[in-house]
């Protein structure tokens, strides 16, 4: 569901607030501080903090949803596409490292079943997207059939992930982008059959 432009700027400020004060600081009094808005202003828009932290987490699907979708996953060259994707990532999360903090931490969402159950979804979204290029690039030659598209799928996003949180842990330290590239050539060159690339 679409959001209005108010219920927007209340999840770009429930964003800021959980990546610099954690979970347990998002509440609906903080946020009013905040926005400088009552209380009961912010309930106009969302029925409670839950409804918030929801919306949160449907930005973030809407946000991947709107790259994978972008990506002609049955023409594109495989590995260009999760290329894209990875390009893609990197340059959202640098562009607003409050999201990248937030993005990749599933543990504040954890203490509760259905927001851990959304988080999951959401994973379980980009898996499926990704590995129908996987599954092409090994029906290609061009991607190492001898590993599964799982495994495959968590040796790609795997690093990515540790990556972010690394990067935001250091207080944004180093250049993410261009480590997140060097990474993925790296990763590349380990699952891309010999002989792919053109000399």
């Amino acid at each position: 569901m679409a959001m209005t432009v108010r219920q927007q700027k209340i999840v770009t400020v429930a964003v800021r607030l959980l990546a610099e004060r954690g979970i347990q600081q998002l509440t609906l009094k903080n946020l009013a501080a905040e926005l400088k808005v009552s209380e009961p202003a912010i309930y106009r828009h969302f029925t409670g903090k839950y409804a918030i932290l929801d919306a949160v987490l449907d930005s973030f699907a809407e946000i991947a949803q709107s790259v994978l979708d972008e990506l002609p996953a049955d023409t594109m060259d495989p590995l260009t596409g999760i290329e894209l994707f990875i390009r893609d990532r990197l340059e959202r999360m640098n562009a607003n490292p409050p999201l990248a903090k937030v993005m990749f931490s599933e543990e504040l969402f954890q203490d509760d079943p259905q927001l851990a159950e959304k988080v999951l979804s959401i994973m379980h979204s980009h898996k499926v997207r990704t590995e129908t290029l996987i599954l092409r690039g090994q029906a290609e030659g061009k991607i190492r059939p001898e590993i599964d598209p799982t495994v495959l799928f968590r040796l790609i996003f795997g690093p990515l992930r540790l990556l972010i949180k690394q990067w935001g842990l250091s207080g944004y330290r180093f250049e993410l982008l261009a480590e997140g590239m060097k990474q993925w050539r790296t990763i590349r060159d380990l699952i891309e059959l010999p002989g792919n690339r053109p000399e």
